[in-house]
């Protein structure tokens, strides 16, 4: 019986990281992979203007589940 409880922590100690990044601001719940939809975001953002690069980078983002703080930047760090 202590092996099911030590292993059901272990799986729901995982399950909020299965959306986790490492880039401050971005939040998703049950989103794509975060670096997968931030590398294809800005591939898809190159060609745009520096003026319109940010809101299609959120809007790209939010497409695969991903929502950035109001405060945040879209810049690669």
């Amino acid at each position: 019986m202590q092996y099911h409880r030590v292993a059901m922590l272990f799986v729901l100690a995982l399950v909020p990281s299965a959306c986790a990044t490492t880039d401050p601001g971005w939040t998703g719940s049950g989103a794509e992979p975060f670096d997968a939809a931030q590398a294809e975001c800005e591939r898809l953002a190159q060609t745009s203007s520096a003026d319109d690069r940010d809101d299609l980078i959120k809007a790209c983002m939010a497409e695969r589940g991903w929502t950035r703080d109001s405060t945040a930047t879209t810049e690669p760090s």
